[in-house]
């Protein structure tokens, strides 16, 4: 969404830019430097780790675990283009940019697009889920609606929307010099006024990829909520197959629910801020409050993708046995080498041994040195 990137005037602020950038204290600075480099790194080693585990297990390749390793996927686009953003605002202030020319340019409109897509690969991604959820509880002994087949088109869909959505983004950000200073800008003029564009913007996006989604999902995880109330009974009732898929469900619903609670969680702080921005503050935010604000809400929503690989890990058993099996794998890579040098030198301490014993048994006592 664009209201998390950049400037949505297209002027160029140098002055309060500048004070702002350097106005702040510099350990305030290092504390959110500090704060991001946490979520970075559990970013870029978590989701690693789930679409690893996903990959090397073909058991775990079911629909729900497919989509996982999709919104993981998404979640790296986080540490690679929006923290390293992220980390040079806190330095340089919101609007400059710190690469110039052609390359410069580019990263303008790839680092928004590539983190704004992700919000919108997971959020999509979640209704698939739900969707999947609500089929296996409410039909647990018919085939999965959602075969593996069509799950790599559903994949490829939800990524198509996304960057179809995100498209504007390659014409309304763009650079500009001032003072022979360069900035990355958001705005739709000359061929749209920015204002009533933007807001007109900020709605359809609003609407397809937060409340349309989240009705959704509601509606979805409330009709299972009372498919599983009502699955409960006495024990002779069902067969001991349908019992083993009614815990699995409730397992993996205990899963997914939580994610979908703390994404809620994360993007609402940035929803509300831009609510603000364009309802309220008509795009030219309070400075006093805009920086801080901004941050928080920014910082809350990057860290979903740190947090969603520990739920993952937290609450299957599956994803800790994959990780314990990928340790155990690199702890045999990486000692293979070493402990093949160590039983060779004890092979042949002990071959030498024996050599002594012998040579001891068989030669006379003065001629043993």
């Amino acid at each position: 969404m664009a209201y998390q990137n950049s400037s949505l005037n297209g002027n160029i602020t140098s002055n309060s830019d500048t004070t702002s950038s350097t106005g702040e204290a510099v350990a305030f600075k290092v504390i959110k430097v500090l704060c991001y480099s946490v979520i970075m790194l559990m970013s870029l080693v978590g989701n690693t780790l789930v679409i690893t585990i996903i990959y090397r297990n073909k058991r775990m390749r079911s629909t729900t675990n497919n989509l996982i390793a999709n919104m993981a996927i998404s979640d790296l686009l986080f540490p690679l283009f929006a923290v390293p953003r992220e980390t040079a605002k806190v330095f340089v202030g919101t609007e400059r940019w710190l690469v110039d020319g052609v390359v410069g340019n580019i990263l303008c409109k790839i680092v928004p697009f590539s983190q704004d897509i992700s919000t919108a690969v997971s959020i999509l991604s979640l209704v698939v889920i739900a969707f999947d959820r609500f089929y296996a509880v409410k039909f647990p002994f018919k085939p999965a609606i959602i075969t593996p087949k069509i799950c790599r088109v559903i994949i490829s869909f939800i990524w198509a929307v996304a960057t179809s959505i995100h498209s504007p983004y390659f014409y309304t950000f763009r650079l500009a010099i001032n003072n022979n200073i360069t900035y990355c800008i958001y705005a739709w003029e000359p061929a749209f006024n920015t204002i009533s564009t933007q807001k007109v913007y900020f709605l359809i996006i609003f609407n397809v990829l937060i409340l349309f989604p989240i009705f959704v999902i509601t509606i979805l995880y409330t009709a299972i909520a009372v498919e599983i109330w009502k699955q409960k009974g006495p024990v002779e009732r069902s067969c001991h197959e349908r019992q083993r898929r009614e815990v699995e469900n409730r397992k993996v619903l205990k899963q997914v629910v939580t994610v979908v609670v703390v994404f809620i969680s994360c993007i609402t702080p940035i929803t509300i801020f831009s609510c603000l921005l364009h309802f309220v503050w008509n795009l030219q935010p309070p400075r006093e409050i805009e920086d801080d604000f901004r941050f928080c809400a920014q910082f809350i929503m990057h860290s979903n993708a740190a947090i969603n690989p520990c739920i993952y890990f937290v609450f299957n058993k599956n994803y800790r046995k994959g990780l314990k099996e990928l340790f155990e794998c690199c702890a045999q890579i990486f000692s293979r080498f070493p402990k093949s040098d160590q039983h060779n030198i004890s092979t042949h301490s002990n071959v030498d041994t024996k050599i002594e014993r012998v040579s001891k048994q068989r030669t006379p006592r003065g001629q043993y040195v």
